[in-house]
């Protein structure tokens, strides 16, 4: 079948994980994906445990495996005059530049973006760092965690009375891939239509930024805080015998909870939600309709919400007596949002709609052998994203990539290895390596020809959007609102096309002053911006032929309806095509289009269960006897999803380009999240181990040290890589000298690495201690100024003042004419060169757009307008 990046070849120069997620899935979407290492310092190969009874070694990493199919390797030594040369050639045939090193790296190298566009004046570089490339801070060091904790999502997870329990693996590292896919797939369809290519700079921090929107709308708008009663509140939508105020998980409902199931084991556990009186209620019957329930205290949501802790009880008592599939499947059969907690085995071995929908499939590796690979949670009916081949040995195609497509002679390429340029002395050559001296020249020799130059290196952008003159339709919910504000905020002319009365995320809090109304939710005005807005029933035969009047004049239709539900009201993909081929579905929705979950409904907290987050993420055992496992933060199933459904349709944009074709795309929120949570599902794969949750850090085979210490001030510092680089020690005592807080560390058994390592313990202890006598800031921003690798855990509302994120225009301010103010509303995650992100408007009203629309570009008149509004249609 075709592939929707067919053509396309990407230099890959990312490491670890960020980088290579995204490139992962632009070679599964068919580019050409050459990865430029060097293995005396690679060390995305050497951070994973290698499987029994497999020799250690640059191809032994099962991470890496899992991270990096579908790619060439190639080594080149950059730092020399020889090895940049051939980078240079490989950056004129290329199309895309990807990496996430820190922001001087490419630079000192003498291959930053000016560089770059003088070799090929419509290269499109991506480049993805902890705090991006400008701003007073951008030097910083980062890893997931301490992204995490700047960015205000690890203070959003855990219970309100402990301390931050934060993410059980770096999710910013996961969808700071994804993002890098959206830059790359934007800007390709940019460069489509403009013929330029241009810089990204994405900021891994302000990635999490993006995804506390409500939390920092109230935060700069009603001036509410996070740092509050009862909050976070653990997986409960309200913490009880606290203040009712919206916690950022959707409606403020009960019961909303992880409880426990039959078998009492670690991760025996399910996730009930009730949004309405009717689930309530369906929810008792499904129970047998136990006597407790009949209690007028439970009738009413506000006596189900202030005496929560006895209706968890109540309904735990309930779950203990059935396996947590059982109460899925009771729950699911009346109706009631109901899912278990599901380990990174479960999602591997016992889920039924995985297997069908075929996530995890089998490739060879010459190393590690037939393994599963984690495949695309959506899937696109004409170019499917497909695993071509397992992850490159270290250097597997150096010849392939030198002689076969730059054309270099053979001699060279064997002197280059023996002198430092194609492989360090320094280490080992594996046999393949050594094979080329004695295999010859490369036989098929194709070699690629630079790409003609689109546009002269000093061609000027004309300031539109990436995605400037695309149309959506957006009919969704929760589920889809974040994927169309993607592209809205991008340029596109996305409609959002609601019921007469309001689509359900209107009645979401918070609320602007606290009075709730349709028009006043921040929640609803976070997730809608750049949008025009307009009301339609398609439960009507007008509304219905308007629709389809609409569809044809389309590009994109974005939909979270249940399975068969337009094709059911003859407005489906196959009926809506045959008027506009180009026209491209893409249908979100919890579990899918086929499989025997895809009609079982979900909640954000039943799909954060399901789909393994919860399983990764709670408590050591001291700070939490029960060991809860706990949904991070809110809203992060359907953030996951929406990066998944943005994937899939500039993939399918893409391949339109060339083809002419739409097509239909059928993406998962439960896929989704499935396949994001970093390392967790390779640890079961390869070693057979289900992981453990831990404090604010990344859950584990077993558990380790510490990496979140408490401050003077009740903040918490995290750090994740908590031991500083052995390097740098010295410096930590410096700086703990000016506090005299030094302790014995400046004790010779402290002074050789054996020492350091062996000491490992009382290290931490006196790290610990000298945390607990300052400010968290303090602790966070010293550690920087030093290149330790930590990150002060911080609440969203503390970011607002955040000067780095001023250098950055983060902020931005945002008119609300009908109310005769302006507010100020996160920006973007990256900085787009020449295609700038910007909020065109806020939110629309309710049928604010409908004259707009239906009278002026549909051509109806008032008096249509007028009799199609009294009859509900409009």
């Amino acid at each position: 079948m075709p592939k929707a990046l067919e053509g396309i070849r990407v230099l890959d120069f990312t490491w670890v994980r960020a980088g290579p997620w995204s490139t992962r899935w632009l070679g599964a979407l068919g580019a050409e994906i050459i990865k430029v290492e060097w293995p005396a310092n690679e060390r995305g190969r050497m951070t994973a445990v290698t499987p029994e009874g497999i020799e250690e070694s640059l191809n032994s990493s099962p991470t890496f495996n899992d991270t990096n199919p579908n790619k060439k390797s190639v080594t080149v030594n950059m730092r020399s005059e020889e090895g940049l040369a051939v980078i240079k050639k490989l950056v004129a045939i290329s199309d895309v530049v990807t990496e996430n090193f820190s922001p001087k790296a490419l630079r000192s190298w003498g291959l930053g973006y000016d560089v770059l566009r003088e070799i090929k004046p419509d290269i499109i570089y991506i480049s993805h760092s902890g705090l991006g490339h400008t701003g007073r801070h951008s030097e910083y060091t980062m890893m997931g965690p301490t992204a995490q904790a700047f960015s205000g999502m690890t203070f959003l997870s855990g219970l309100p009375d402990k301390p931050p329990a934060g993410w059980g693996w770096s999710i910013l590292d996961d969808l700071g891939g994804t993002n890098i896919v959206d830059g790359v797939l934007g800007s390709l369809y940019r460069r489509n239509r403009t013929g330029l290519g241009q810089h990204i700079d994405l900021s891994q921090m302000a990635i999490g930024i993006t995804l506390n929107g409500p939390a920092l709308l109230d935060a700069t708008i009603n001036e509410r805080g996070s740092r509050r009663a009862g909050f976070p509140s653990g997986n409960r939508a309200h913490w009880p015998g606290t203040p009712i105020l919206n916690n950022y998980r959707g409606p403020t409902v009960a019961p909303h909870n992880a409880y426990r199931t039959k078998g009492n084991g670690y991760n025996d556990w399910c996730t009930i939600v009730c949004h309405t009186d009717r689930e309530w209620r369906d929810l008792v019957s499904a129970m047998g309709r136990p006597d407790w329930a009949a209690d007028e205290k439970f009738a009413l949501l506000s006596g189900r919400l202030e005496h929560q802790e006895e209706l968890d009880r109540h309904i735990e008592s309930w779950t203990r007596s059935l396996d947590k599939y059982a109460v899925m499947e009771v729950c699911q059969a009346a109706g009631v949002r109901a899912m278990p907690v599901q380990s990174s085995q479960d999602r591997v071995e016992n889920d039924p709609q995985l297997q069908h929908r075929a996530l995890f499939t089998e490739m060879d590796h010459p190393v590690l052998g037939r393994r599963k690979f984690q495949n695309a949670p959506f899937k696109l009916s004409e170019t499917p994203a497909v695993h071509t081949s397992a992850a490159p040995l270290v250097g597997e195609h150096t010849q392939e990539v030198l002689e076969g497509l730059l054309g270099l002679p053979h001699e060279d390429v064997v002197n280059g290895i023996e002198n430092n340029i194609f492989w360090p002395k320094t280490v080992d050559r594996f046999d393949y390596i050594d094979a080329i001296a004695q295999s010859g020249p490369w036989k098929d020799a194709g070699v690629a020809e630079p790409k003609p130059r689109n546009v002269d290196v000093d061609a000027k952008s004309d300031g539109a959007g990436p995605l400037t003159g695309l149309r959506v339709l957006e009919l969704s919910d929760e589920k889809g609102q974040f994927c169309g504000k993607l592209m809205g905020d991008l340029g596109a002319d996305v409609i959002k096309i609601e019921p007469p009365t309001g689509e359900n995320t209107r009645t979401v809090g918070p609320f602007l002053d606290d009075h709730p109304h349709r028009e006043r939710s921040l929640a609803f005005w976070h997730y809608n911006t750049s949008k025009r807005g307009i009301t339609l029933n398609l439960e009507t035969e007008d509304g219905r032929d308007l629709f389809r009047r609409l569809a044809a004049n389309a590009d994109v239709i974005l939909e979270t309806f249940a399975p068969g539900y337009l094709s059911g009201l003859g407005v489906g993909y196959e009926t809506l095509k045959a008027a506009n081929p180009k026209l491209i579905v893409c249908s979100l929705t919890p579990f899918g289009q086929t499989g025997p979950w895809k009609d079982y409904v979900g909640s954000d907290l039943t799909h954060l269960a399901a789909g393994g987050f919860m399983g990764c993420c709670g408590y050591d055992e001291a700070d939490d006897p029960e060991q809860v496992p706990i949904a991070p933060g809110g809203g992060n199933a359907w953030h996951t999803a929406g990066n998944f459904a943005y994937m899939g349709i500039l993939a399918a944009l893409l391949h339109r380009d060339n083809s002419g074709e739409g097509q239909y795309i059928d993406v998962s929120v439960h896929d989704s999240c499935a396949v994001t949570t970093e390392m967790h599902i390779p640890t079961y794969i390869y070693h057979g181990k289900v992981v453990i949750r831990q404090t604010g850090r990344h859950a584990q085979m077993a558990p380790n040290a510490s990496a979140q210490f408490r401050c003077a001030d009740g903040g918490y510092v995290n750090a994740q890589a908590n031991r500083v680089p052995f390097r740098k020690f010295p410096d930590l005592i410096a700086w703990m000298k000016e506090h005299g807080l030094e302790e014995d560390l400046e004790d010779e058994k402290y002074a050789t690495p054996k020492g350091f390592t062996e000491n490992a313990e009382h290290i931490d202890g006196v790290i610990a201690r000298f945390a607990a006598h300052l400010p968290h800031d303090e602790v966070a921003h010293g550690g920087q100024a030093r290149q330790f690798n930590w990150g002060a855990v911080r609440a969203p509302d503390a970011l607002i003042d955040d000067g780095h994120l001023a250098d950055r225009g983060f902020w931005v301010d945002v008119v609300h004419p009908e109310l005769g103010r302006t507010f100020k509303y996160p920006g973007a995650a990256a900085i787009h060169n020449g295609s700038p992100w910007k909020i065109s408007r806020r939110a629309p009203l309710l049928g604010e757009h409908n004259q707009e629309i239906y009278g002026k570009e549909l051509g109806l008149d008032a008096a249509v307008l007028t009799y199609l509004t009294e009859a509900g249609v409009l």
